[in-house]
């Protein structure tokens, strides 16, 4: 390999590099970028390295070679690029981008502009999750979440109402975590009560843009949907209700390290 494209998010550090005419996708905690670098020495020590992200800067000060990339720009090619490869035929679409936190992209053949922001994000469900359950592992807590029943924890609209009629659909949330427990609650619960509250905030902020903007499609990237099934159902539970078209293009937790990737070997 030539060039190695690296996302060195918050959370996680993402890697892509392309050998026999096809991509290859790499993982690490970005608590230890000194990892990445030992891995990239190993692997192909004459590789160009091209990367993004928040933790670009701390790359280079490790190995003074590497070209930075502006991470807008960098999520822009990884994002056509994905699309254009997986046949996703779309002429304006929002971009939702779930990293470490989360930014809403209003998109179309020529422009990709960031429009909105949010706090909500990988950051936030480690932290929390950590401090739900002592699990500070990333593919743990997702693992753990996929096996959860956010019921237990979350008051539902049916909950308050019980044999009544209901105003808005029962199976809504009326509160998140209103049922907790401390002690007595299920670390998985916890989890998929966590992954769904930010799936609906999420989702809450991308439908404002879709009705501003007048977008059904919304194209879902980043790193906290690598192996995120439990994000990627709890993302899709609002469709019929809230009429927008999900999208969850085929390891689009790369998109920024696949950007870097193909602006360098553009370069």
């Amino acid at each position: 390999m030539k060039i190695i494209g690296i996302d060195a998010g918050g959370t996680l550090t993402k890697l892509v590099y392309e050998e026999g005419g096809r991509y290859h996708f790499k993982l690490f905690d970005s608590k230890n970028l000194d990892s990445v670098i030992k891995w990239v020495e190993i692997i192909s020590p004459k590789a160009s390295l091209y990367v993004t992200g928040g933790g670009a800067g701390k790359i280079k000060s490790i190995r003074k070679d590497v070209r930075v990339i502006p991470e807008f720009l960098a999520v822009e090619e990884g994002t056509r690029r994905l699309l254009k490869d997986q046949n996703h035929e779309l002429t304006r679409y929002i971009v939702v981008n779930i990293g470490t936190g989360t930014s809403f992209f209003i998109a179309d053949d020529r422009n990709f502009t960031r429009v909105l922001g949010s706090g909500i994000g990988g950051g936030m469900f480690m932290g929390l999750g950590s401090r739900l359950t002592d699990v500070t592992d990333f593919a743990e807590l997702v693992r753990l979440a996929a096996k959860g029943q956010r019921e237990s924890l979350d008051l539902m609209v049916r909950d308050i109402y019980e044999d009544q009629e209901t105003p808005v659909s029962g199976n809504l949330t009326a509160a998140n975590f209103a049922k907790y427990k401390k002690g007595k609650t299920n670390d998985k619960d916890a989890l998929r009560s966590l992954t769904n509250m930010m799936a609906e905030t999420i989702i809450l902020l991308a439908n404002q843009l879709s009705i501003r903007y007048n977008v059904q499609s919304i194209v879902f990237i980043g790193g906290t949907l690598s192996g995120n099934t439990p994000l990627k159902e709890d993302l899709s539970q609002f469709k019929e209700m809230l009429d927008y078209h999900a999208i969850f293009p085929d390891n689009a937790g790369f998109t920024g390290s696949l950007g870097a990737l193909c602006l360098g070997m553009k370069d």
